[in-house]
């Protein structure tokens, strides 16, 4: 019976939810997307197909946002009446909180009309679905697609590129134009893998995503997964071919967690995941993962990671790096000190004719990245980026160092270059960081080197609002240095 995982979850003398009742069909078939303020806040989107709504539990509120693609789980059919059900569920059943109706209307489904036509459940069980939506808030044609193409729980939910399509509105519903009519969409291309050859990618399928994993900001495994998921086309062009050590919590931050660092990939990672097996100690070898696609990118997540950090050289040529990097550590310094010493050694830069990029390492310092340019590789990139560091250390002495030991620093800021070396790593641009807060890593302009930028500003829960109000990537020059090499 379609309804009975529905039924079996739910007591119905305890819970004003519809009984599991299959309903006739309707003459134009409706879809339902109902706000659930359970343990999390999280929308509910179901579509009627064969006398029940099929379902997927939707983290984020739904958009119309083409670039969006919104984490869905597929979860169990419910009834048609539920698509008017609001109230309360009590505490300690199954889905407790409160339901609203969030938008409602009727749909058409695009399948139908392929060269070979397809209901909705047929589509559910193949993992895709295309249709048009005709509600209040949600407009247009949209797709659900099951990821990696036959996992059961994890869809994606896509607005497609229409009239009704609204770039950059990141959640905040727009109203479509009076009169616009949905049109049918031309047929995706097919998904290929680094070199242009399909991808041949085992299914895999997202666990334990109510696990939280920031206790102070209430952010889920499922919140880090959506933000990657968003965030991968931004930050795969850092981490491709460059061999990565991974910072694993799989229990989420917290000084009682399990926090660890892993080079070496597990044998019992898929075989599809590229490795990289470089020499170590003498006699041993490291397996470097290669994050080199979005899948392996979610992959890991999925794993218990948070953070990756990258050599600054990639396979082609590991003796010589793409960039120097000037990390600016404030330890027992203000920021305004590291906002003072960015600032000159910018000026510095210029002086040289060099071109630099800046952004928050995800904690409480900046990165300065300049691309290497010169003959030479990791030892001549460093002392060029020593000779600068001095140059600032002679200008600002009672605010800037140069030494490693912590405890002779002071209140001064260190300007480290001693991570540019060969098989160190930095963390690339919009990686999140496992601390409170849930910073990210955040490329910036150098107009924005001012007293009131403030790196905590930029987290996951901000950082896409960011995004809609610009259309540059101000690291979009540091990625073509890459190609130019």
């Amino acid at each position: 019976m379609p309804l009975e995982e529905y039924k079996a979850k739910r007591n119905f003398r305890k819970t004003p939810e519809p009984a599991a009742k299959a309903g006739k069909h309707s003459k134009q078939p409706i879809f339902v997307v109902q706000e659930h303020h359970a343990r999390r806040l999280h929308y509910d989107f179901r579509l009627e197909a064969d006398g029940v709504l099929k379902s997927w539990a939707v983290p984020k509120e739904p958009t119309l946002d083409p670039a969006v693609k919104r984490l869905a789980v597929h979860v169990e059919d419910h009834p048609l009446t539920y698509a008017t059900f609001k109230g309360r569920i009590p505490e300690g059943e199954y889905g407790a909180g409160t339901v609203k109706i969030w938008d409602r209307g009727t749909y058409e489904n695009l399948l139908a009309d392929k060269a070979v036509p397809q209901t909705m459940t047929k589509g559910v069980e193949a993992g895709r679905l295309e249709f048009v939506l005709y509600g209040k808030k949600l407009k247009g044609r949209f797709a659900l697609i099951r990821m990696h193409g036959r996992g059961k729980e994890n869809w994606l939910l896509i607005k497609m590129n229409d009239e009704f399509a609204r770039p950059g509105v990141e959640g905040r519903q727009a109203v479509p134009p009076k009169g616009a009519k949905p049109q049918r969409q031309l047929p995706a291309k097919p998904h290929a893998a680094h070199g242009g050859k399909p991808a041949k990618i085992e299914p895999f399928e997202f666990s334990h995503v109510d696990k939280i994993l920031y206790p102070d900001d209430g952010y889920t495994k499922a919140d880090v997964l959506d933000f990657y998921i968003r965030i991968a086309p931004r930050l795969l062009p850092f981490l491709r071919d460059r061999p990565a050590t991974l910072e694993r919590l799989p229990e989420g931050i917290g000084a009682e967690e399990p926090h660890f660092w892993q080079k070496n990939t597990p044998k019992y990672y898929p075989k599809w995941i590229p490795r990289a097996n470089l020499p170590a100690e003498p006699g041993e070898t490291v397996s470097y993962v290669l994050i080199n696609d979005a899948e392996t990118l979610l992959y890991l997540v999925n794993q218990g990671a948070l953070t990756f950090h990258v050599w600054f050289s990639r396979m082609e040529n590991l003796d010589r790096p793409d960039f120097v990097l000037f990390d600016l550590d404030p330890g027992q310094a203000t920021f305004t000190d590291v906002l003072k010493i960015a600032d000159y050694l910018h000026a510095l830069l210029e002086e040289e004719g060099r071109v630099a990029y800046l952004k928050t390492s995800g904690k409480t310092g900046l990165h300065i990245l300049v691309p290497w340019t010169e003959e030479g590789g990791y030892t001549e990139a460093r002392e060029w980026g020593l000779g600068l560091a001095r140059l600032v250390v002679e200008a600002l002495p009672e605010i800037a160092t140069i030494e490693r030991s912590k405890t002779k620093r002071g209140q001064r800021v260190y300007v480290d270059l001693m991570q540019n070396s060969r098989g160190q790593t930095v963390v690339p641009p919009y990686v999140l960081r496992p601390v409170a807060g849930a910073p990210v890593s955040t490329p910036l302009e150098w107009r924005e080197l001012s007293p009131k930028l403030d790196p905590r500003a930029f987290n996951l829960k901000t950082i896409f609002r960011r995004f809609a109000k610009s259309k540059r990537d101000p690291m979009a020059g540091l990625v073509d240095s890459f190609a130019t090499r």
